[in-house]
Order: structure tokens, then sequence, then C-alpha cells
């Protein structure tokens, strides 16, 4: 009964009345003015002020800063200058490769040391070449990889095409090209983001061929014994179609030739 007193007889908290009894002492004084104009303009010119400060703030931060720009303009040399000297290396090697083939044309080379040049093309896959063998195709699952709902298990990844290349490598395969990219000790399959890679050369999906030139039964059976025909039928149940066939004929391009960083000539190195 007596919170149900002091809610009827006091509805106003104690603390509200005080504040209301002070605030009309001070309006009785003329001490509680309105600030009216003056308060509003003082306002004004904080806003102001503050907009200015940022806008000098953000001026300073976007100016450009003279270090920042002799870094900028160090980088710009250096690339000019490098890519300068790559070009002139390249012109160097296609010189140096046209002189090698007039002296094959011309006959003047040894034949043992023209069988050995014919043979370090072949082997390390900077010569075309065409023979029997065996093709392993690869498709992203759904509508041909244009489907944007499609999951990622239903793509092909570069992680799968090496594993198609390292079992056809065991099984005898004697040259190898993907997506019509030689392949040769050097190169690279790799991806970035969705795009697969083979020496820094993007593959044109959906589907991915991947052509092994060798003895065709060999490759065959050597590939059917592999743990390549049970890779494909787990990329299968996961939307990755595949397919194995054999050529008769397949042709292969040339690799690009490779840059020897570490290696030098032996007589060269003994001072012979």
């Amino acid at each position: 009964m007596t919170l149900l007193t002091e809610v009827m007889e006091r509805p106003l908290d104690p603390g509200y009345a005080a504040a209301a009894r002070r605030r009309e002492a001070r309006r009785a004084a003329g001490k509680d003015a309105d600030p009216g104009v003056p308060g509003t303009v003082t306002a004004m010119l904080v806003a102001v002020g503050l907009g200015l400060a940022v806008t000098v703030a953000v001026g300073h931060l976007r100016a450009p800063q003279p270090v920042a720009g002799q870094a900028r303009s160090v980088l710009i040399d250096q690339v000019t200058a490098r890519s300068e000297q790559v070009e002139e290396l390249t012109g160097r090697s296609v010189t140096l490769a046209g002189q090698v083939e007039e002296l094959e044309r011309a006959g003047t080379l040894p034949s043992a040391l023209r069988e050995l040049n014919d043979l370090d093309k072949l082997s390390n896959g900077t010569e075309a070449v065409t023979g029997p063998g065996l093709v392993v195709t690869l498709t992203d699952g759904g509508l041909g990889g244009e489907d944007p709902e499609a999951g990622a298990d239903q793509r092909v990844w570069d992680t799968d095409l090496q594993f198609v290349v390292n079992a056809l490598w065991a099984s005898g395969a004697e040259a190898i090209s993907v997506g019509g990219q030689r392949l040769t000790a050097s190169s690279a399959i790799r991806s970035a983001g969705a795009a697969i890679l083979v020496d820094l050369q993007p593959l044109n999906g959906p589907s991915y061929k991947v052509e092994a030139i060798g003895d065709p039964e060999k490759l065959e059976v050597e590939f059917a014994r592999s743990t390549g025909p049970a890779y494909l039928q787990v990329l299968g149940t996961q939307g990755v179609e595949s397919s194995v066939a054999g050529a008769d004929e397949l042709r292969l391009a040339a690799g690009r030739p490779q840059t020897l960083r570490w290696a030098t000539n032996v007589n060269q190195k003994d001072g012979a």
C-alpha cells in the first residue's frame, strides 16, 4: 500500500521534481536564456573547422611523397632495363638457332654431333614429333563447365592433369602434350584461379586432352595397371567425365627451348 500511495500522491520522481524547480528558478533569475543564433553560429563554425581539417589531412595523404616517387622511378628504370636485356637475349637466341640450322643444312656438322643434337631435341621436347599413342580426355562436369552452379568437385583441376601425366610417363610415354602444350623436363602444370596453366600458357576448357606418344599396346596395358584408371573412376563419381582411347598417329608440336641456369660445359669448366 505504501508503494501505491507514493505513486498516487507523488507520481513525479523526486530528482525530476528538483531539476524542474531549479530550472524554474533560473528562468526567474534570467540565467537560462535560449542560446539562439550565437549557439547555432558556434556549431556551424565548429563543423566548418572540422571539415577543413579533414580536407587538409586527405590532401596530405594523397599528395605524392618524394621517397615513394623516387622508389617508383627506380623500379620503372629496372623494369625497362630488364625488358631490354630480355629482348637482346631473345634476339641472340634466335640468331644462334638460325646459325645452327644453317650448319645443319650445310652438312658441315659431324654426323655424330648431328645425331646427338637430334636426340637432344627429341628428349627435351624442342622438336615436333609424331607417332602412335594414347589420348586421355578430361571434361568438366555439369554443362561442360559452363554451369555457374556446378560445384568445384565437378571441375578439372591442375592436380588431376598432373596425376594423369605422371601415370602416362610411368607407363612408358616418350612424349606428352597437354592441351596442345608440349611438356619438357622443366614444364609445370599449375592453376591460377579457375584457369589451368601449362608453362604459364592457359588451357581452353571445358575439355582437356592429354596426348602421349609411345608403344600403343604397352601404354594401354601399363596405364591400365597403374592407378590412373582408379583415379579417373573417382573423378567420375564427382561428375568429371573422362575417356581413354588409342591413336594410330599423334602429332605433338615442339616445346619452348629450355634456359640453362646451372648446367655448364664440362670441357669449359675443366679449362680444356
